[in-house]
């Protein structure tokens, strides 16, 4: 039983280094590496952040921060511009490169950059984490 969900979004704006090279993957693909998304039939990619035996019998909850980042050569607007928002009850950052997009889970901390052009959709939806290219 999920009791409560908690997503807080930070935005920080500081320079930081190169971005990353991008694969044929996509910055999901990236994540994934990173978190344990698995991907979907309709290409989006999911992980469920509540998990285990314990969660289904006792109930529990989850969260995930997010942080939308300049990288090198990309000025704060750029990165930051309505990066991320909250739909309901699900949070969603739309971004698109040059930036780099840091997610914090009680498990770890994941951080990918995007390229110039790139773009993805990161977020959380009840207890998923998902991500899906950007549109």
């Amino acid at each position: 039983m999920l009791k409560t969900m908690l997503a807080l979004v930070a935005l920080v704006a500081a320079a930081s280094a190169p971005a990353q090279t991008t694969d044929a993957g996509g910055a999901c693909a990236r994540l994934a590496a990173q978190t344990g998304l698995k991907q979907q039939s309709d290409g989006s990619w999911r992980a469920n952040m509540l998990g285990g035996v314990g969660a289904a019998l006792f109930g529990g909850t989850t969260g995930a921060t997010f942080q939308v980042q300049p990288i090198e050569g990309s000025t704060a607007e750029q990165a930051l511009e309505k990066a991320c928002q909250q739909e309901g009850a699900a949070i969603a950052c739309r971004v698109s490169g040059p930036a780099r997009v840091i997610v914090g889970t009680k498990r770890r901390n994941a951080s990918i950059d995007l390229a110039s052009g790139e773009t993805a959709e990161v977020g959380m939806k009840g207890r998923y984490l998902t991500c899906r290219r950007g549109k």
